[in-house]
């Protein structure tokens, strides 16, 4: 399988382009959605385990992900990789000045570990072109 990406015309962002310049670039598009269902039946497949205990640990999983991750602990799982909170703010001139308020809306990020890391390096890649844009050319 392929990852499916477009081409888009975008404003041409290197240094020295000139003003009004475009360039097309590739848009990775998402293909299918894999809810939890699917993926407990998948994993099914691979083990003894029901789909009914498939869906409670991965169910437990997310709420010690959630208590670890609002106590500021970062979650390590293996050659999967690991998640933490993280948040930036605005500036203050002065310690005194900064407020809590200033603070951005945290966001989870995730690091790959080795299992997915080989998945991004071995990635292949498969142009789609809507029908009536193959047709024009």
């Amino acid at each position: 399988m392929a990852l499916i990406y477009t081409l888009v015309k975008r404003r041409d962002m290197s240094k020295g382009a000139l003003e009004g310049a475009q360039l097309y670039y590739a848009q990775t598009s998402v293909t299918k959605r894999l809810d939890l269902n699917t993926i407990c039946s998948r994993i099914e497949m691979y083990c003894t385990a029901s789909r009914g205990e498939i869906i409670l640990v991965l169910d437990g999983l997310i709420k010690v992900m959630n208590e670890a991750l609002a106590e500021g602990e970062s979650i390590h799982l293996g050659e999967f990789g690991s998640f933490r909170m993280v948040a930036g703010s605005k500036g203050a001139a002065t310690p005194e000045e900064f407020e809590v308020s200033m603070i951005k809306k945290p966001c989870i990020v995730f690091y790959p570990g080795t299992m997915l890391i080989g998945t991004t390096q071995n990635a292949k890649f498969e142009r789609y072109v809507p029908k009536k844009d193959a047709e024009a050319s």
